[in-house]
């Protein structure tokens, strides 16, 4: 169960400024020697709001320097998402570091995409590739017994620290975290979207944590072993993925990996959607179009987002399929431009490109997007009136 975060208003302000004032300092400083200064002093903060479940004044600090101060915002952002995924722990009296791992999958189906609990032996298999292909020699290792989608997964930096805490005991007692299925929401269906195992590696404080650090170990050493753990992991993962595309990510530390994730399901998302119209109603590339526009909700200050509405050329009114393409810190010139370059790729000739910029829409009855279609209008995506789906085929 998670803490009780009563909290008292003058405590938590004085969190907040306390973190702020920190935060900004670090931002100033000129020299590593005064960084380190400032950083102990926040990494001890951090540690302990986390520890005694009071992360929601974190939050706030972060809240009040992405308006007023980004260098500040970003110095403590990076400290708090390290804090809540790693530690200093004590295994037989000594120190030891840990650290949260998530390994990524994109994935992509006609039927609904797994997320689920996993078999023991799958577990163990991937705990072993871990092992041998990316932690260092002697490293204690857990995996969760879930593949989780997004919606499962922690979302504030008080919960990812349980979680990683739970994990980290589970590699010091060397077995895997089994998770209760029934504290998971229901995940939502899309086409395509991310799945996620997290694991932990435990090791000797000030050891190396992945075999390419090693001494006498070339640091490039990193490609192949993490190539190779790749292939394997796709290996081990195939059964549990059956009637499905997928491709699994190098794991990082938690947040890296949700950003890395979240950029790379772009362009696998726009590949579902074209093969999908193939695979479902044998309509080749050159026969669509794809209709691109901003969509923003001006009372935000970020969110924004390019959708893309797929329909057959010529078509000024019908969307057959839509992608949602986040800006993620990309300008929206940008993002345009890698949009159009996947289309070309995938064999997408006809683009539509509005000028104007529509407001976050969703359908009022199913929660969906709306997408915009070559009219200027934002609409649902339907199912072609005059095609049938075709007999389903194998992904694999």
């Amino acid at each position: 169960m998670r803490r009780n975060r009563f909290i008292s208003r003058a405590r938590h302000g004085g969190d907040v400024d306390t973190l702020a004032k920190l935060a900004r300092r670090l931002s100033e400083s000129g020299t590593r020697l005064e960084d380190r200064l400032w950083e102990r002093r926040l990494v001890e903060l951090l540690n302990d709001r986390l520890a005694r479940g009071f992360d929601g004044g974190i939050d706030a600090a972060l809240d009040e320097l992405a308006r007023t101060d980004s260098r500040a915002y970003d110095d403590l952002a990076d400290l708090a998402e390290s804090c809540a995924e790693s530690a200093s722990i004590e295994v037989d009296g000594q120190p030891h570091d840990a650290l949260l791992l998530t390994l990524p999958l994109l994935a992509w189906s006609r039927y609904r995409l797994p997320a689920s609990a996993l078999s023991p032996t799958l577990i163990d298999s991937v705990a072993v590739q871990l092992g041998g292909h990316l932690a260092a020699r002697g490293a204690r290792i857990a995996v969760a017994d879930t593949l989780f989608s997004i919606d499962q997964l922690p979302e504030s930096l008080g919960e990812v620290y349980d979680v990683a805490g739970r994990l980290f005991a589970a590699a010091v007692e060397g077995r895997s975290l089994k998770i209760d299925a029934k504290t998971l929401r229901e995940p939502i269906a899309m086409l395509a979207d991310t799945r996620y195992l997290l694991a932990a590696i435990v090791v000797p404080q000030g050891t190396p944590l992945f075999h390419w650090q090693e001494t006498g170990v070339d640091p490039d050493a990193k490609l192949s072993a993490i190539e190779a753990f790749v292939t394997q992991t796709t290996s081990i993962l195939e059964p549990s993925m059956t009637g499905c595309r997928f491709r699994v990510l190098p794991p990082q530390p938690f947040h890296a990996a949700l950003r890395q994730a979240d950029r790379e399901l772009r362009e696998f998302s726009l590949e579902a959607a074209i093969a999908y119209l193939k695979l479902a109603y044998d309509l080749d590339p050159p026969r669509l179009q794809a209709i691109l526009a901003l969509f923003e909700d001006k009372r935000e200050s970020a969110g924004a987002e390019v959708r893309i509405g797929i329909g057959l050329a010529g078509d000024d009114d019908a969307v057959i399929e839509g992608v949602v393409w986040p800006l993620l810190g990309d300008d929206e010139e940008r993002a345009q431009e890698d949009i159009e370059t996947t289309l070309r790729r995938l064999g997408v000739a006809h683009v539509v490109n509005h000028a104007q910029h529509f407001p976050m829409e969703y359908c009022d009855d199913c929660g969906a997007p709306l997408f915009p279609n070559a009219g200027g209008h934002a609409v649902h995506s339907e199912p072609p009136e005059d095609a049938d789906e075709q007999p389903a085929a194998p992904l694999h």
